[in-house]
Parts: structure tokens; C-alpha cells; sequence
């Protein structure tokens, strides 16, 4: 799985291309081989059409579902970096009613934390290293129980807790949602599905594959788009289909 994270996907749509057009060679070849064998002249049976036909429509079910799988992922994803900087703009909110010295402490903490949640959200690594944000988490969490046992107003300081507990919860389900992949069986068995579906398109041509090249070609184009367009969205931070950033940025601004 790691490689195919890894590879651009320009290299990957043209393997996957080039896999394609060498499937419905062969295929076409195959058949000219069996025509001739039988003799000249025969041509496939209408009844290799229908079942083509019946094998491209449940290649594109398999695609839609794929494509499903990938956009609710990126879905997920999206409502997460809205409920985190909601729930950080709550405790930021909360924690200017606080007391001094604890406003103080705890501004200055979340101000870095935020900064450290976008470094985060806008690194191109596959696993950045989060340490200065649990750092941070560790010292939030230490200066709501300083705030707990000082003269700040108890309810109040439980509210601050609440929604820092929340913020804390929500980032380690954005790593986890960034970490979630569609199963490398699945994309495998896509894969093989496409090329053997191919093949059975050139098989089926036969001698009428050269008068049907251009919307052959054309399909091929069509299915190797497809592809890329479930793997880019299955690629969180490689890919060029990314998730806004906007509302922590916006939540940054706010908080300066």
C-alpha cells in the first residue's frame, strides 16, 4: 500500500493505461488467432456482446462503489477540520473569562497549539511527526488543572475543559481519518477487474476492433480517469484533491 501512496499519479494513470491497451491487444489478438484457426470470415456471436455488456456495467458499479468509499472518506475528513477549529475557537472563547494568571498561561498555550495543529494539517508527510502538538496537548491539559484549583470560577473552568477534551478527541480523529485508506484488496481486485474486462473487449471486436478504435481508445482514457481521480481522493495529503484548511486558518486570524 505504501508505494502506491507513494508513486505520482501521473506514473500511475500511465501504467494503468498502458495495462489497459495491452489487455485489449491481447484480447484482439487471441480472437484473430481462434478466427483463423476456425476459418475466415466467422465472426464472434452477438451473444459475447451482451455478456461485454453485462461485464462493463458491473466494472462501473465497482467504480462508483470505489469512488463512494474514497469521497466519504474526504467527507469525513472535511468535518473534522470544522468540528476541531469550532471546538478550539470555544475553548480559546472560554478561556479569555478565566482569571489571571491562568488566561495568560493557557492563551499563549493555545495560540502555539494552533500553530502546531496547522503545521500539521498542511504537511505533505505521509506520518509528520506530532510531538510538539501532544507536547502542547500535555501542557493545555496540566494548565486546566492549575486553572481548576485557582480562583477562577469552577463552572467556567470545567467549560474550558470540556471543549479542550473535545479539541483533544477531535485531532486524534483526524489522525485516524488521515491514516484510513481503501483496502489495497480492493483496489488490487479493481485493478484485475478492469484489465480482464479489456481483454474481453478486444475479444469481442475481433476484426471490427480497427473500425471501433477511436471510441476504444477513448474508453480507455475514460476507466484510467476514474482510477486516478478514487486514488487522488484516497490520498489525504499527497494528492492533488485536498482538504481546506480554511477554518483553522480563519480560527488562527481570529485568535492573534
Amino acid at each position: 500500500m505504501s508505494w502506491l501512496v507513494m508513486t505520482p499519479l501521473w506514473v500511475i494513470g500511465l501504467l494503468l493505461l498502458s495495462a489497459l491497451t495491452v489487455a485489449v491487444a491481447l484480447g484482439y489478438a487471441g480472437q484473430i488467432r481462434l478466427q483463423r484457426r476456425a476459418g475466415a470470415g466467422i465472426e464472434p456471436s452477438s451473444g459475447g456482446a451482451h455478456l461485454l455488456s453485462a461485464v462493463l456495467g458491473l466494472l462501473a458499479l465497482l467504480l462508483g462503489f470505489s469512488f463512494s468509499m474514497a469521497m466519504d472518506r474526504y467527507e469525513t475528513r472535511r468535518q473534522l477540520v470544522i468540528q476541531e477549529a469550532n471546538a478550539l475557537g470555544t475553548t480559546w472563547l472560554r478561556v479569555q473569562l478565566l482569571d489571571e494568571p491562568d488566561r495568560a498561561v493557557m492563551s499563549g498555550l493555545l495560540r502555539r497549539y494552533v500553530d502546531a495543529r496547522l503545521a500539521w494539517s498542511n504537511s505533505t508527510a505521509e506520518s509528520p511527526p506530532e510531538v510538539g502538538a501532544v507536547v502542547l496537548q500535555q501542557q493545555l491539559w496540566a494548565a486546566t488543572g492549575v486553572a481548576l484549583r485557582s480562583d477562577s470560577p469552577p463552572l467556567l473552568t470545567r467549560g474550558v475543559m470540556d471543549s479542550l477534551n473535545e479539541s483533544i478527541d477531535l485531532a486524534s480523529a483526524r489522525t485516524a481519518a488521515r491514516a484510513a485508506h481503501i483496502p489495497a484488496l480492493v483496489q488490487g481486485l479493481l485493478l484485475v477487474y478492469a484489465i480482464l474486462s479489456m481483454a474481453m473487449l478486444g475479444t469481442v471486436l475481433g476484426n471490427s476492433l480497427k473500425q471501433h478504435l477511436p471510441q476504444t481508445a477513448l474508453l480507455l482514457v475514460l476507466l484510467t480517469l476514474a482510477h486516478v481521480m478514487v486514488l487522488d481522493l484516497d490520498r489525504p495529503r499527497a494528492g492533488s484533491i485536498q482538504v481546506s484548511q480554511q477554518p483553522m486558518e480563519d480560527l488562527r486570524r481570529s485568535i492573534e
